[in-house]
C-alpha cells in the first residue's frame, strides 16, 4: 500500500468535516435562508474546502456577501439589521440600549463593512469562537456575565431549525428599550385591539430645550407608531423611562 493510500482517509475526513462546518455557516449566518447556487460565495466556499480560509474568515466572507446585505441590510431598518447581526454573528441578543446602539452608530458613520467587522474581528467572538468554531445559537444555554433578559431575548430571536430570519420588524426594540422581558413586551397589547391601542411614553433628555421643557418628558403614541417613536427619543439621546398603556 503506498504513502497515497494511507493518506487518502484523513484527506477524505478533513473534507467532510469542512463540508459540515460550510454547510453549519451557512445555517448560521443566513438564519435558515434559502440561498441559490448563484446566490452562494462560491470563491470563499473554495477556498475554505482547499484550507487557505479559516472559519472565522468563511464567517466574515458570508456576512459581507451581497447575499447576506440583500436579505437583511437592505431589506430592513438599521435596528433590525443590528439584531440579526448579534444573532447570527455573536449567537446571541444585544444585551442594553446602549449596546445595540453603539452598533446602529457604527453601521451610520462608519458603514457595513465597519459594522460586520466589529463582531467577527472583536473580543468576544474570537474568545467563544476562536478561528476554527462556526458561531451558534447561545440561547439554549445561559452565558456568563448575562442578565436573564439577556438570555431571553436571545430566545426570542431564534427562529428554530427551520424558520428563516425574513421578519423585517424588530423583535427587541420595545424590550430593550424599556429594559423588560421579551416576553412581557410582547404581550403589551391585548389580542386584537393593538391598532386602537395607544401608549404613554416617560423619557428623560440631557438636553431639555426652551424654559418649560423638563428633564422627563412624556409622549403619546398609537401601537403602529411605537416603534418608530422609541427610535426617534433615542436618535435624541433620550433614554426610555417606561412605556405604559394610555
Amino acid at each position: 500500500m503506498d504513502i497515497k493510500t494511507l493518506a487518502r482517509p484523513n484527506s477524505d475526513l478533513r473534507q467532510s468535516e469542512a463540508q459540515a462546518q460550510l454547510k453549519a455557516a451557512y445555517r448560521q449566518v443566513f438564519g435558515n435562508a434559502h440561498l441559490f447556487d448563484d446566490e452562494r460565495s462560491l470563491s470563499a466556499e473554495s477556498l475554505f474546502i482547499n484550507g487557505d480560509l479559516t472559519v472565522q474568515g468563511l464567517i466574515n466572507a458570508l456576512a459581507l456577501s451581497d447575499s447576506y446585505r440583500r436579505l437583511f441590510f437592505e431589506a430592513n431598518g438599521p435596528y433590525r439589521f443590528v439584531e440579526l447581526n448579534f444573532k447570527h454573528l455573536l449567537g446571541r441578543a444585544p444585551r442594553n440600549q446602549a449596546e445595540l446602539s453603539e452598533h446602529v452608530q457604527i453601521l451610520a458613520t462608519k458603514g457595513y463593512e465597519a459594522e460586520i467587522n466589529s463582531y467577527i474581528y472583536g473580543a468576544e467572538y474570537l474568545e467563544i469562537y476562536g478561528f476554527d468554531t462556526v458561531p451558534y445559537n447561545r440561547g439554549a444555554t445561559s452565558i456568563g456575565g448575562n442578565s436573564n433578559i439577556t438570555y431571553n431575548r436571545t430566545l426570542a430571536l431564534a427562529s428554530g431549525f427551520a424558520g428563516f430570519d425574513g421578519d423585517k420588524q424588530s423583535q427587541l426594540l420595545f424590550s430593550i428599550a424599556t429594559n423588560s422581558s421579551p416576553r412581557a413586551a410582547q404581550r403589551t397589547p391585548g389580542p386584537g385591539d393593538r391598532n386602537g391601542q395607544r401608549y404613554t411614553i416617560r423619557w428623560t433628555s440631557s438636553k431639555p430645550v426652551g424654559q418649560n421643557r423638563r428633564v422627563v418628558q412624556t409622549s403619546s403614541a398609537p401601537y403602529s407608531s411605537l416603534s418608530s417613536v422609541i427610535q426617534s427619543i433615542h436618535r435624541r439621546g433620550g433614554s426610555i423611562a417606561s412605556v405604559t398603556e394610555s
